[in-house]
């Protein structure tokens, strides 16, 4: 394995998980290495961007607040919180829950799945657990799909 071939895999199962089992056998890479590539990039940008999204979330929800609070004082009404796209989402949060979130890497990419899970799944334990056993999962999946396709 050489060092340009494992950082292009490791960047690319952050960006485009579902891709970089593909780049990783492009590289010629085991099916071992490709899985244990997979597992570390994903395990990364799942806990980057859920960490990040925490503290970025809880500053932006506390500039609405403080927003909110300003039209008020202003004797203007607040602005609509329950929008078409919020209670869409909220819907699928309910109907799915963080299991459905779980499945979504290889369909969402890495970082959009964390944001969305640091967003609404923030309070629960289970959250980084459940999708890094998760991205684990994946990795054993995109794997053995792409290393039939070659």
């Amino acid at each position: 394995m050489d060092t340009a071939g494992i950082l292009a895999v490791l960047g690319t199962s952050v960006v485009k998980f579902v891709l970089a089992a593909a780049v990783s056998y492009g590289f010629n890479h085991t099916f071992w290495e490709t899985v244990l590539l997979l597992s570390i990039g994903g395990a990364a940008g799942t806990v980057a961007f859920y960490l990040a999204g925490v503290g970025v979330l809880k500053r932006l929800h506390a500039r609405a607040v403080r927003n909110r609070d300003r039209r008020i004082a202003k004797g203007l009404t607040p602005k609509r919180v329950f929008t078409r796209s919020n209670r869409f989402i909220v819907r699928v949060k309910r109907s799915y829950g963080l299991l459905g979130l779980a499945i979504m890497p290889p369909l969402l990419s890495v970082p959009i799945t964390a944001l969305i899970a640091a967003k609404y799944f923030h309070h629960d334990r289970r959250t980084l657990p459940v999708l890094l056993t998760a991205i684990a999962c994946w990795s054993l999946v995109l794997s053995m799909a792409w290393g039939f396709l070659r």
